[in-house]
């Protein structure tokens, strides 16, 4: 697999976040959909309604890039030197950017609560903030509004459990890619997805403890699935079918969206749609093609590297505006206004977004990468694989 490749699952991060803004807008602005554009809102809502499956997409991006970064660094032994190493170089990524959210969160929470009224104050203590200053915040309260102050950050938590985990698991999966066969790993990234739907047929999507077989399930399905794909030897031919495979893939997504809508099954039935995020994960890394070169263009390549932070900031950002368009005279706008307005408001997130990966996440992370390299200079000890690990490709 190639760094071009690489840059397609990079571009393809842009919209699995902004999937994930539609669907909050959307969600939240339902009714007054449904009032004014019930034939548009028919339309949208079977792709804008699954939006929450963006982070499903995420759970596996980040399970197939660690271990294309890390399966052969990692998977030989269990290290505490080079496990601490990849736990120092996970937080340098996603800690600073989500403790300086949370308190914006914070902050804006007390501000809505003192100005309108709209905001609830009652988890602001400091036992909430400690527990999500460790991301540990899911493992014990699973109702994802009370428990974290920036809503979305609820994945967080949960994807730290899956970097607790990794340095073990990798050196099951690398086991497994030292010993088998490509075809046969393949096969184990489909089987390993069996839990998970296993618990979404059983219990639907929304129960307390689903994230569990949804972080797990789905960290290991990537890991699994890079394995596989790394022991394929593809001819041109071969990466042009995968391609066209990527295409299908969107395809098949879409359509199952429209399907289960169309036919009036059970809302959870749309998530089953992750199992199809297998085949276009794998397309998008070996082959080639427009969608390929579409997702691997410098600007979405850029809007994959701001993913993050769009994540993060779009929630508290979007309860602000509707709040200050809602309640306060100068800024004040009807409704269906207020709906377009929020639309013209999501580019300014994406903006703020840029803003906090430029100024502030790339160079604090870069700092932090830096002040472990210079304690790696200083041990009088350093393991080889300490010495050569380069920085793990962003999941």
């Amino acid at each position: 697999m190639r760094t071009e490749h690489l840059r397609a699952l990079t571009g393809v991060r842009f919209f699995a976040a902004l999937w994930v803004v539609v669907y909050h807008s959307v969600r939240h602005n339902s009714g007054l959909l449904h009032a004014n554009y019930p034939n548009a809102l028919h339309v949208v809502a079977p792709v804008a309604g699954a939006g929450a499956r963006g982070v499903d997409l995420f759970f596996m991006l980040s399970g197939f890039v660690l271990a294309l970064t890390y399966l052969d660094r990692m998977g030989g032994r269990l290290e505490l030197r080079g496990t601490l190493r990849f736990l120092w170089l996970r937080l340098a990524r996603i800690w600073p950017l989500y403790i300086l959210v949370l308190l914006g969160a914070a902050v804006l929470r007390i501000l809505r609560h003192e100005a309108w009224g709209t905001s609830d104050t009652a988890t602001l203590t400091w036992a909430n903030l400690l527990r999500q200053a460790l991301m540990v915040q899911q493992w014990f309260k699973p109702e994802q509004g009370p428990v974290s102050w920036v809503g979305p950050a609820w994945s967080l938590s949960a994807e730290w459990l899956a970097y607790l985990v990794f340095p073990v698991v990798v050196l099951a999966v690398t086991l497994g890619h030292r010993r088998l066969r490509a075809r046969t790993l393949l096969l184990l990234s489909v089987l390993t997805m069996v839990p998970l739907v296993v618990s979404i047929s059983s219990h639907g999507d929304l129960t307390d403890w689903v994230w569990i077989p949804r972080i797990l399930c789905e960290f290991v399905t990537g890991m699994v699935l890079c394995a596989g794909l790394s022991r394929l030897d593809l001819t041109p031919q071969g990466r042009r079918l995968a391609g066209v495979g990527a295409i299908a893939s969107v395809a098949a997504v879409v359509g199952w969206l429209y399907v289960v809508r169309a036919a009036e099954l059970a809302p959870h039935d749309a998530s089953f749609v992750v199992v199809l995020f297998l085949p276009l994960i794998a397309c998008l890394a070996i082959g080639t093609g427009p969608l390929n070169a579409f997702l691997s263009t410098r600007a979405l390549v850029l809007g994959g590297g701001i993913s993050y932070a769009l994540y993060l900031v779009h929630s508290p950002m979007l309860y602000l505006f509707r709040d200050v368009t809602r309640y306060t005279g100068t800024f004040y706008l009807e409704p269906l206004p207020r709906y377009y307005g929020e639309l013209l408001f999501i580019p300014v997130i994406v903006f703020t977004a840029w803003l906090l990966y430029r100024f502030f996440e790339e160079p604090v992370r870069e700092r932090m990468r830096a002040q472990l390299d210079r304690s790696i200079a200083r041990s009088p000890i350093t393991s080889p694989s300490d010495a050569t690990t380069a920085a793990p490709t962003k999941p």
